[in-house]
């Protein structure tokens, strides 16, 4: 399935984090779906292949850190861009996060020109 350019997947089990992460990403262009866990991403990504997924780590499903690596199995590092988005600022938790298999790592709360500096599009 091919890659949905300018789409961009947000995953976040506390809908206020959707809504926040959604603006953000709007307002920078990106067509934004949702989802509201990691069960939930993984039936999305049967049918769309998202440019990029915005990902919390905790959630009560799966956490973010398990969810990137059964998805880098089928979306090595070059293909989708995944972005953890976390509250947890502690250096070996971010370095775990992204050897996990993650680009980049967004610490909560998370404001407009982090996300424009990892989002915004290079056109």
């Amino acid at each position: 399935m091919p890659i949905e350019k300018n789409k961009i997947l947000v995953v976040d089990d506390v809908e206020v984090n959707r809504i926040l992460a959604r603006a953000y990403l709007e307002m920078l262009g990106w067509n934004v779906d949702e989802c509201d866990g990691s069960l939930a991403t993984l039936e999305y990504l049967k049918t769309n292949t998202p440019e990029s997924i915005l990902m919390d780590i905790r959630m009560p499903d799966m956490d973010g850190v398990e969810l990137v690596k059964i998805l880098r199995k089928t979306h090595p590092i070059g293909t989708i861009m995944m972005v953890a988005y976390t509250a947890h600022a502690i250096n070996e938790e971010v370095n775990a996060i992204r050897l996990a298999g993650f680009d980049e790592v967004l610490i909560k709360p998370i404001t407009f020109k982090d996300v424009s500096f990892i989002f915004t599009r290079k056109t």
